[in-house]
C-alpha cells in the first residue's frame, strides 16, 4: 500500500512550535484504499519528556593498562565510553497488528521530537595516569521523549477505529560525566 504523508501544521507554527509539538499529533495519511478496505493511518502523538541518567555499559581501557593489543596504544591511556548519540524504542503492539508500520512512527518520532535521522556511535575519553590506572566510571545524560502511536483504521463508510496501540521513545542530547573528576573530551 502507497502512502503519502500530511504533517500536523500546528507542530510547525512559530514561537509557540515547542508547546505545540508536545500537544499536536502527526498523522501519516494513506493513498486511497479499496473500496471494501480501510486507509491505514499511523499517529504519533508527544507525551512527555524527561532528563534520564544511565551508567555507561560500553566501556573499555586504552593504553598501557589495556596493553598493547589497546586501540591507540601509542597515543595515551585512556577510559573510553562508547554510546549511541541518539535512539528510537517501541514497546511491542498491544494487539500486534502494527510492527510493520514501525519504519514511518519512527520517521514520525525523529520528526516531533527534531531529532537526528542517522544517530551517530560516539566515544568519550577520559585519561589516566599510572599507577593508579583507569579508576573512573562513566554516567551517561540523555533527554528522553516519550509518545504515543496509534495504528488507525479508517473505512469508506466513515467508520474509524483504533487498530492498535504502543509507545515509543526518542534519546537524545546526550553527554557522558566521569567520576571521579573527568568530563567528556
Amino acid at each position: 500500500m502507497a502512502f503519502s504523508f500530511r504533517h500536523n501544521p500546528a507542530a510547525r507554527a512559530g514561537v509557540g512550535a515547542a508547546a505545540a509539538a508536545m500537544t499536536a499529533a502527526l498523522v501519516c495519511t494513506p493513498t486511497a484504499a479499496r473500496a471494501d478496505e480501510p486507509s491505514i493511518t499511523v499517529e504519533v502523538t508527544p507525551t512527555g519528556s524527561t532528563r534520564y541518567y544511565e551508567s555507561c555499559s560500553n566501556t573499555e581501557t586504552w593504553g598501557v593498562a589495556a596493553g598493547r593489543e589497546s586501540p591507540d596504544f601509542d597515543k595515551g591511556n585512556y577510559q573510553v565510553c562508547s554510546y549511541p548519540s541518539s535512539g528510537v524504542a517501541f514497546n511491542p503492539w498491544a494487539n500486534g497488528l502494527g510492527g510493520e508500520y514501525n519504519s514511518t512512527a519512527r520517521d514520525h518520532v525523529i520528526e516531533q521530537s527534531h531529532g537526528e535521522w542517522y544517530p551517530r556511535s560516539l566515544k568519550s575519553l577520559c585519561p589516566y595516569w599510572m599507577p593508579a590506572g583507569p579508576n573512573r566510571s562513566a554516567l551517561i545524560s540523555e533527554i528522553v521523549q516519550t509518545y504515543q502511536v496509534k495504528l488507525i483504521y479508517k473505512y469508506p463508510d466513515g467508520t474509524i477505529q483504533v487498530a492498535d496501540t504502543t509507545q515509543a521513545t526518542y534519546s537524545g542530547n546526550k553527554s557522558v560525566s566521569w567520576n571521579p573528576g573527568c568530563w567528556t573530551r
